[in-house]
């Protein structure tokens, strides 16, 4: 009975104490008061415990009563006057009545079967849970929106994800997220149970078993975990036969826990309602515990503005008080500096709070020393010692080698990690290749590596650089990095292995260089008065690696025998004269890079080099002298590419001729049967050598007929991604067997005369010859009647790009050559571009259902056989000639589900891009719309597009389409009721419609005074060379926030 402490107490009280207040004047009402107050004496004879209870099944409806009630009361006027016997009379009668339900409750709770137990700690709260719409907006930086967005919609019931993981570096702010997700799924009441455990570094599965009972009020005193994990099941199972829903957190999460051990699954358990919202540092972790990968959701850093202003709001005394300007200066450096990292800006602000100016700028100067606080260097190094692999450590104090705002290149740390031995039981540079790949990818997962919107590289976050650095400055790893004018003073010669510094302003290296355990040099940016001194490499006896970068100054290697150890030797962008002949001493030499050198000729020195695997001579105006390439007998990798478009000379016997930049082709068709790897242009068609083979080819980039710099997409390609450029015509390809790379080939540019008959049929006979094909580019194929028959197009299974361009008689892109019904799916093409292209009538020349389940962007160029895009699907008679005569592009049959960015250009005969009353929601995902210069363009959307096009469109680009009268028709007396809808429209860029009268055209009952759409987020409008437009707006149905208009014009 101790309910009656908490529950019925306080309301009673509640209720008993407002009527008193406003009634007490009627004596038959404080008659009823003082016998009611003796019945709930009884009730409340228990002591006062102030215990929670659980609720039992069926009071909520009892609970209900006592609110309503309650709401009654409260109702009662508080400033009646005795006076008025009208009132008087009226308030008793009401009393009276109020009093006889009260009674009921009170008879009605003496029948309730109380328990003992109090609430679970996981339980939540129905009566605290708030009544009105719950807001989503909890998270307050925008870049981090999408994320929250997409964790709270994975939680909804209906959303099938079982598993939600959100995932980031250290300190980045997953639990504050987790903390924000649970109060709105508490005000939303999507869960009856919110269990939450604290993992840790160290998983201990007894305290979290312990935990996860606690909230779920349940006991355990067993100490076998397998027989613990059973009673939390079991508690699961019986709770959740109550109709309870569960959300299980489990907070920094390091390694695998199995969830059997808490009671629950990966997988779904039929009768048990739950969702687990996991956080961790290590993406692999989340994978292994069953999460899906589209599951697992990025907490990405602050952009500068967020972590600006997120510093300010810590750094101030108190919110009334702001910052003098000096300080405010600093801050904004110091902000900078936090590189958007949440614990790096409280952990900072909190020691600066109240301090003075000499404060503020010591802790600028310490971070610009890379000295990091001890709570930010303890988050990093238990990152770094949870990375299980000695290699994986290695990688990452390879990558903070490299300056810090820019990208580090993959290839580069290959070739250093291949000089310094990084990687064990590796024979070849394809196989460090892989490995270094594996262990960029364990960093990436494990947040001390940043994917790079370059494909090539990879970044570091500069305060996971600043603690690699701190961590290097001594020991085994000790390393010298950094920008420096002078060579560093520091007395550390003899210990340190590496050393990467860029030499701006530096005169001269000192004469007494001695780094007898040095492993690697790295010389950056050294002036034209940079001064080598002849004995500079006397005393590096174990220098491994030797790399310089955009130096100016004359270099001399006049000791470089000495480091006889040497395994890598790279120079990029030097422009000074090299005299390269002392390499032919270095016989350990394996890995030789000369990149965008002007070095007229490699010394016949380089022959010795019997170890040589990898020799790069990208962009180097040089030429190897005869027999070179032969006598490297282990070359595995050559990479050959001329600079400034140099023409490529393959010589024979005798002929030499010095204009040209040569190469023996009898020597690089000897050298092509032992290669792994081959990076060639032949800018002249005619220039490959016959006898050239590819059969040991794991990774090529060959362009044939142009130079890499020529093809506009050259770098979409991906790192050690197998790339085709082929300008040329079929016989030639067929001559020399390019065409048995085709198997392997991830992108190919293909620009070749005489196709007629489909790629495959033309160069390969079996259907599978381009299975690897991520990127397809067909151009100027000017005998191409199709690109692919339904068999071979099914076997795209990876290509995500494809682009069509300027190919004269291409009447349809698959050929359906049986005539069969079968299904075809393009299941990864996220881009399609089709331009230039006069006879295209069909996507595929008889009827098939063809999937698009993944295209995103869609292009369409001077195709002047279409009058729409998407199909009209009424059923028309075949007297209307009009309807008759439309030819859509996208057909019924064309299923495409994801379309974000629609461009339209030249369609000289378009007339409607959706029909006119299109109900068919068929553009609720498009972002971005843009029409350029369809002069027949009558009608652009469907009539009343609310509904589903305003959900997600960003931005609107109509560009002389001199036909459109009108953008959007609005009919309020269209079927069905129109509903106030608020657009995510950013920008409106109208120019050169010479015709329009409207932007929106409102028709229908009360059209005049209805509001149908609101611009919240539009930012930009620019409407030009609209001559005949009447108006922008209707001020009472289109409504604006101003506050966000950047942009009117």
């Amino acid at each position: 009975m101790e309910i009656a402490s908490t529950i019925v107490g306080s309301v009673v009280e509640t209720l008993m104490l407002p009527v008193k207040k406003n009634i007490g004047y009627v004596f038959s009402y404080a008659k009823n008061v003082t016998d009611m107050n003796a019945k709930i004496e009884m009730v409340l004879k228990p002591k006062r415990s102030g215990t929670k209870i659980e609720i039992p099944c069926g009071v909520p409806g009892w609970l209900e009563k006592v609110n309503a009630i309650n709401a009654i009361v409260e109702s009662f006027p508080s400033d009646v006057r005795c006076s008025n016997m009208k009132i008087r009379h009226k308030l008793g009668k009401k009393a009276l009545e109020i009093i006889k339900d009260i009674n009921s409750l009170i008879e009605e709770e003496s029948r309730i079967n109380w328990t003992h137990h109090g609430i679970p700690l996981g339980k939540v709260d129905s009566m605290k849970a708030s009544t009105s719409t719950p807001s989503i907006h909890h998270e307050e930086f925008e870049s981090r929106q999408q994320t929250f967005l997409e964790a709270l919609e994975a939680l909804e019931s209906g959303n099938k994800s079982h598993m939600v993981a959100l995932c980031g570096m250290g300190g980045v702010g997953k639990t504050t997220m987790v903390e924000k997700l649970k109060k709105v799924v508490t005000e939303r009441k999507l869960f009856n149970f919110i269990i939450q455990a604290t993992v840790g570094e160290k998983t201990n599965i007894i305290a979290i078993q312990q935990t996860v009972a606690e909230f779920l009020g349940l006991h355990l005193l067993e100490e076998d975990k397998a027989t613990r994990a059973i009673k939390l099941r079991k508690c699961f199972e019986a709770r959740s036969v109550e109709g309870n829903k569960f959300l299980v957190v489990l907070d920094d999460v390091w390694e695998f826990v199995d969830l059997t051990d808490i009671g629950l699954s990966p997988s779904p358990i039929k009768g048990v309602d739950f969702k687990i919202l996991l956080t961790s540092r290590d993406r692999q972790v989340c994978i292994e515990m069953g999460v899906e990968v589209n599951s697992i959701l990025d907490v990405k850093l602050l952009t500068i503005q967020e972590a600006t202003s997120l510093f300010f709001k810590f750094a101030r005394i108190s919110e009334d008080v702001d910052l003098d300007l000096d300080l405010r200066n600093i801050g904004d450096h110091i902000a900078s500096r936090c590189y958007g990292l949440p614990v790096a800006i409280k952990t900072i602000t909190r020691a600066l709070k109240g301090k003075n100016k000499e404060v503020w700028e010591d802790a600028l100067s310490s971070l610009k020393h890379h000295q990091l606080d001890g709570r930010l260097y303890q988050i990093f190094e238990m990152s770094y010692n949870n990375l299980q692999e000695e290699e994986t450590r290695s990688t990452l104090l390879l990558c903070a080698l490299f300056h810090k705002d820019s990208d580090t290149p993959k290839e580069d740390l290959v070739r250093y990690a291949w000089g310094l031995n990084l990687f064990s039981n590796v024979d070849t540079i394809q196989e460090a290749r892989n490995r270094l790949s594996k262990h960029v990818e364990r960093l990436i997962d494990a947040n001390l590596l940043i994917k790079s919107l370059d494909v090539v590289g990879v970044k570091m976050h500069d305060l996971v650089r600043a603690f690699v650095l701190r961590m290097c400055s001594k020991g085994e790893h000790e390393s010298i990095v950094g920008n420096m004018s002078k060579w560093p003073t520091k007395d550390t010669s003899e210990t340190c292995k590496r050393i990467s510094i860029t030499c701006v302003g530096m005169s001269e290296f000192p004469r007494d260089c001695k780094y007898p355990n040095l492993l690697l040099l790295r010389l950056i940016n050294g002036d034209g008065s940079l001064q080598f001194h002849d004995e500079f490499y006397q005393e590096m006896g174990k220098l491994k690696v030797l790399a310089y970068e955009t130096m100016k100054c004359q270099m001399t290697l006049t000791s470089l025998g000495c480091s006889s150890n040497l395994r890598t030797l790279c120079f990029h962008r030097c422009s000074s004269e090299i005299d390269l002949s002392p390499i032919g001493d270095l016989l350990n030499l394996e890995v030789l890079s000369v990149t965008y050198c002007r070095i007229q000729q490699l010394p016949s020195t380089i022959g010795n080099l019997k170890k040589l695997k990898l020799l790069d001579l990208t962009r180097t105006l040089s030429f190897l002298k005869e027999g070179v390439l032969n006598n490297l007998v282990k070359l595995e990798a050559l990479y050959i590419q001329f600079l400034d478009g140099n023409q490529f000379h393959l010589t024979r016997g005798e002929e030499k001729d010095n204009n040209f930049r040569y190469v023996n082709g009898d020597e690089l068709a000897t050298c092509s049967k032992n290669l792994v790897t081959l990076e060639i242009e032949f800018p002249d068609n005619k220039a490959l050598p016959k006898g050239m083979s590819f059969k040991k080819l794991k990774k090529f980039r060959i362009s044939l007929g142009c130079s890499f710099e020529e093809i506009i997409n050259y770098k979409k390609g991906r790192p050690f991604e197998n790339i085709l450029f082929l300008l040329t015509n079929k016989d030639q390809l067929l001559e020399f067997s390019i065409n048995e790379l085709f198997k392997k080939t991830e992108v190919l540019h293909l620009q070749v005369n005489d196709i007629q008959d489909g790629l495959v049929e033309s160069f390969y006979p079996h259907q599978a010859s381009f299975y690897n094909l991520r990127i397809l580019e067909v151009v100027k194929c000017v005998d191409l009647r199709y690109l692919f028959t339904v068999g071979v197009a099914n076997g795209l299974t990876k290509l995500e790009r494809l682009t069509v361009f300027s190919c004269p008689i291409l009447e349809t892109l698959l050929n359906n050559e049986n005539n069969g019904s079968e299904a075809i799916k393009f299941q990864a093409l996220e881009f399609l571009s089709l331009r230039d292209l006069p006879k295209l009538k069909s996507f595929c020349n008889d009827v098939n259902t063809i999937e698009l389940p993944q295209l995103k962007e869609l292009i369409l160029d001077r195709l002047p056989n279409f009058t729409s895009i998407y199909p009209d699907n009424k059923p028309t008679s075949s007297m209307s000639n009009d309807t008759f005569a439309m030819q859509p592009f996208l057909k019924n049959e064309i299923v495409i589900t994801q379309l974000k960015k629609m461009r339209i250009h030249k369609m000289e005969n378009l007339k409607e891009i959706w029909p006119s009353d299109d109900g068919e929601d068929r553009f609720s995902l498009l972002k971005e719309i843009k029409v350029e210069k369809c002069q027949s363009l009558v009608n652009l959307f469907p009539s009343n597009p609310m509904s589903s096009l305003f959900h997600h469109l960003e931005e609107l680009t109509i560009v002389f389409c001199g036909s459109i009268d009108v953008l959007f028709n609005i009919d309020l007396g269209h079927v069905g009721e129109i509903k106030e809808v608020n657009s995510k429209l950013k920008s409106i860029k109208l120019w050169g419609l010479r015709n329009l009268r409207e932007i929106w055209r409102v028709k229908g009952e009360n059209a005049s005074n209805r509001c149908v759409m609101r611009f919240e987020a539009l930012e930009n409008i620019r409407i030009s060379e609209c001559k005949s437009l009447k108006r922008a707006f209707p001020s009472n149905t289109i409504k604006f926030d101003m506050k966000v208009m950047k942009d009117y014009d």
